[in-house]
């Protein structure tokens, strides 16, 4: 890790995202709701408090697309 990298992490940290903090139970159904509910990935980040690359790496995470399919 190079100070670029340090850098970086320092913007993201003053941007107020929730970086490195765990997802809570709360977070996740929050993720959840907005995920059925249509609402677009930045939007999503933007009301979590999150990144857009950290919302997307939750939603594969959960496997939401998957159960997404399913329903259809």
């Amino acid at each position: 890790m190079g100070q670029e990298d340090f850098d970086k992490i320092r913007k993201i940290n003053k941007e107020g995202k929730e970086v490195f903090n765990p997802w809570s139970r709360d977070d996740d159904d929050k993720l959840i709701n907005l995920f059925f509910d249509g609402v677009p990935v930045g939007e999503m980040a933007a009301k979590l408090n999150r990144s857009k690359g950290a919302v997307r790496a939750r939603i594969r995470k959960m496997e939401l697309t998957k159960i997404k399919k399913k329903d259809f």
